[in-house]
């Protein structure tokens, strides 16, 4: 694959060559043993060693991108644990366990390539009005103050994951042209297999919406597997034929075997699938619950 250069921008790699992103970082520490939220193991000195080491997993897969340990760490989420007063540390640390992976990384191997830090900003895990108590005012001010820190960290990019409305996925954007002005920001949405999230959006509105809202880049992440996911590719390709997108889909489905939770889709399975993308032109390509190191590597074999 074309080795990006380590000064390149991140739009200007949008525009070079389709990026890989990371893998799932709740179900690789699940299968370390770790029942914790991921979000608390930023604020152990020891735990958050395992971070680091699923960071550097997929670094050495190949990713071109990689989520810090944040998606729940938004005042709302942190204030249901009484964590809301370790929210600078805990987001702080994230990035500097990214950062202290790829240091890990560039002196094993030597490699100079370009690596970005995405600030993963997810769900506040409450419902916005009307169907909520959270005001859309109210959910700007919270997606702020963890955008504010981590963008201060030094993240590259804000990748929004895993809405399922719109209006918060908007609000979490707002906030990032506000906190952090001159990153570039991904905004991902979590479908069914109709194309359409749990809010009633559907994908091909939602294209628009966000782009014209100044998302660089949009998507869909989650929920749904390799072939499920297709099919809302299909659909935002269709609602803007020039658009930036991203496709993070499952390992396939969650299945109970021997007393464990595991997703049934191999790393080989879902690359294969994957390949199945690639005539919707996406710009970013990476993958999410119950996938790991070995499934990115599968990907980029078959994105290259």
């Amino acid at each position: 694959m074309f080795i990006l250069e380590n000064n390149i921008s991140f739009l200007d790699a949008l525009d070079q060559r389709i990026l890989i992103g990371d893998g799932a970082m709740g179900t690789m520490l699940q299968s370390m043993g770790i029942a914790e939220s991921p979000d608390h193991l930023n604020i152990d000195e020891q735990k958050i060693e395992k971070v680091i080491e699923v960071h550097l997993g997929y670094l050495n897969a190949g990713s071109d991108i990689i989520q810090t340990n944040t998606f729940g760490a938004n005042p709302v989420k942190l204030k249901s644990y009484q964590l809301e007063q370790k929210i600078e540390e805990i987001n702080k640390n994230a990035v500097l366990a990214v950062r202290e992976a790829i240091s890990r990384y560039r002196s094993k191997t030597g490699s100079s390539r370009k690596i970005f830090i995405a600030a993963d900003i997810g769900p506040l895990g409450q419902l916005l009005e009307p169907s909520g108590t959270i005001s859309a005012d109210q959910a700007i001010q919270y997606f702020r103050q963890q955008i504010e820190i981590l963008a201060g960290m030094g993240s590259d990019v804000v990748l929004i994951e895993t809405m399922m409305d719109i209006n918060e996925a908007l609000a979490a954007l707002k906030a990032a042209q506000q906190a952090a002005e001159k990153l570039p920001v991904i905004c991902s949405l979590t479908f069914g297999p109709n194309g359409v999230t749990m809010m009633g959006n559907k994908a091909q509105d939602a294209v628009k919406q966000l782009q014209e809202a100044g998302a660089a880049v949009v998507g869909a992440n989650c929920s749904l597997g390799s072939v499920s996911m297709l099919e809302v590719a299909q659909k935002m390709r269709e609602a803007d034929k020039k658009a930036k997108l991203l496709f993070q889909p499952n390992a396939g489905l969650p299945v109970l075997k021997d007393g464990q939770t595991v997703y049934n889709e191999s790393a080989q399975i879902m690359a294969a699938n994957i390949a199945k993308y690639l005539p919707y032109n996406p710009s970013i390509i990476g993958a999410c619950c119950g996938s790991t190191p070995q499934h990115i590597q599968e990907i980029i074999k078959v994105v290259s």
